[in-house]
């Protein structure tokens, strides 16, 4: 019999795709990223530097997901983890939300430094290029949309049997740089403005910690979204109650069941059960897998007495 292969990921056509949106993605916000930094300095401005150096950090985040996306996708990899290479995507996606959080940090800090220490600033040439950069990243963002929003599952109308949809962290990750580019963009022209209106240079800065605050806030949520599922967290498009129902309806009493994600299309299950009258796991496999989305399913029955439990696990009675 040919080995069950773990090629989630290499077979999954959202991935392909979101690869490429993310690739173009990196490339404009790199470019995007040292013209702000020059303009920056060349102005004196903390909020158009600062928003400079926190593309910079994006532009590093979105490399490191393309680099999850190539990784992820290699034959070599695939066949040395029990699951595949699949965990590389939500890995990516957290590195990108540990950076986040360290970009975020230090631009409260340069924030503060500068307000403490205002300087004068070249309100006009720094309005212009906050004015590009946030046009650059509606642009990324508009690429990145669709798709980025998981949704956990959907029923089709006359079957039950659940569909699930790619649940792309990496992917995830790169529209919520991008996103955090754009409040920061944002951030930046408000206090522009408002500074060149009122002669207010210290809005400049405040604005700074504001936005960084904001993106701090986002890096928290995808690293807790993103260390779920690498701690394999049970999956939520899998309801563990529903499908003990469903194998109770059959005569069957669960006494132990898993379900992870092992790719972002493709969930895990492992279930031991016991019957007064066994029928055999195939059976439960074809029934489970008509109405489940599992990509990995094992299912272990027994007779009543025949497993003893143990504090972690179970063993057979004597």
């Amino acid at each position: 019999m040919r080995e069950h292969a773990h090629d989630y990921v290499i077979r999954d056509p959202a991935i392909a795709r979101n690869e490429r949106k993310t690739l173009l993605v990196a490339a404009i916000t790199s470019a995007m990223m040292v013209v702000e930094v020059i303009a920056g300095y060349l102005t004196s401005s903390m909020a158009l530097l600062a928003d400079g150096w926190h593309m910079a950090s994006h532009a590093g985040a979105l490399t490191i997901s393309v680099l999850a996306y190539r990784l992820a996708k290699s034959d070599r990899l695939n066949r040395q983890f029990s699951f595949g290479a699949g965990k590389l995507i939500p890995l990516g996606g957290y590195t990108s939300a540990i950076l986040l959080a360290m970009i975020a940090l230090l631009m409260a800090v340069r924030s503060v430094e500068r307000l403490l220490h205002p300087v004068a600033i070249q309100f006009n040439e720094a309005i212009a290029v906050a004015i590009l950069g946030l046009a650059v990243n509606v642009f990324c963002a508009l690429i990145l949309d669709e798709g980025s929003h998981s949704h956990p599952e959907e029923h089709e109308e006359g079957n039950r049997a659940h569909r699930p949809h790619s649940h792309d962290h990496n992917l995830r990750s790169a529209y919520i740089h991008v996103l955090a580019d754009a409040l920061t963009s944002i951030c930046a022209l408000a206090a522009l403005l408002l500074g060149k209106l009122a002669r207010a240079v210290w809005l400049d800065p405040a604005m700074g910690i504001v936005g960084a605050a904001v993106i701090l806030r986002w890096a928290y949520m995808l690293c807790k979204e993103t260390a779920r599922e690498l701690l394999d967290g049970h999956a939520r498009p899998a309801d563990r109650d529903e499908i003990r129902q469903f194998l109770e309806r059959e005569g069957a009493v669960v006494l132990d069941l898993h379900v992870w994600r092992i790719a972002p299309s493709a969930l895990a299950c492992e279930i031991l059960i016991e019957s007064r009258t066994p029928k055999g796991s195939a059976y439960y496999r074809k029934k489970i897998g008509r109405r489940f989305p599992f990509e990995h399913l094992i299912i272990e029955e027994c007779r009543p007495g025949e497993l003893r439990p143990l504090q972690n696990g179970f063993r057979r009675s004597d």
